[in-house]
């Protein structure tokens, strides 16, 4: 079902579409304990999304698949805890840095196929857009994990348990991604700092290298 659809969208636009809905819903549903579970469970169809979707070489095809199972039953395994309502903090020791790991993979997946193509799209730059929102996504994950293993790394307007944290550190991740630096959530220790201020100058970056190599790539292929 997702080949056939990606065929028809665009493999990349089938990836843009699941991240938005993932990012839509979730400051609507991390109050409810109902909407982390269904959160955790878009997050299986996400993971199921790229291994259909992203068709590379063999060899890539079989890491792909081999790192989305690993995240796949650790998620799976979060998921199971939540319906049962077990704790699932030691989970976070193991979910957080495999999936910051798995998602700066796939970024480089995406971005090294989009150069690879002799002619770019409507498809090709909503990879461009996935990857740009996978940064965000990959640095709150960071974010998260700095602060579930050393507590107190960032100061917080108005958040207090590990799950409000959470929330609020995706929010921080993609405000310092654009360099909006709102100021309501503060790096203190030297690690926030430090990745900080590597994820405010990658996104600056990112957009200009990849702005620059998306015309020159256009104006090579038009020779």
């Amino acid at each position: 079902m997702f080949e056939k659809i990606a065929n028809k969208i665009g493999q990349y636009t089938v990836l843009l579409i699941s991240l938005l809905i993932a990012l839509i819903l979730y400051p609507a549903l991390e109050e409810y304990e109902i909407g982390h579970i269904c959160l955790t469970l878009w997050s299986l169809i996400t993971m199921v999304t790229i291994v259909a979707t992203l068709d590379e070489d063999k060899r890539t095809y079989r890491r792909i698949q081999l790192a989305s199972g690993i995240l796949f039953l650790l998620i799976g395994t979060l998921l199971t805890r939540q319906v049962l309502g077990l704790s699932q903090e030691f989970l976070y020791h193991l979910i957080l840095p495999f999936s910051f790991l798995f998602s700066a993979y796939i970024i480089w997946i995406i971005l090294s196929s989009i150069f690879k193509r002799k002619s770019l799209g409507a498809d090709e730059l909503s990879g461009a857009i996935v990857s740009y929102l996978l940064l965000g996504i990959m640095w709150g994950l960071l974010y998260s994990y700095i602060e579930f293993i050393n507590m107190n790394s960032f100061s917080f307007a108005s958040a207090h348990d590990i799950q409000a944290k959470g929330s609020a550190l995706f929010y921080y991740s993609f405000v310092t991604l654009t360099t909006l630096g709102y100021g309501d959530i503060l790096p203190v220790s030297r690690f926030a700092r430090m990745a900080a201020y590597l994820q405010a100058v990658t996104g600056v970056m990112y957009t200009a290298i990849l702005v620059a190599g998306l015309v020159g790539h256009m104006g090579h292929k038009q020779k």
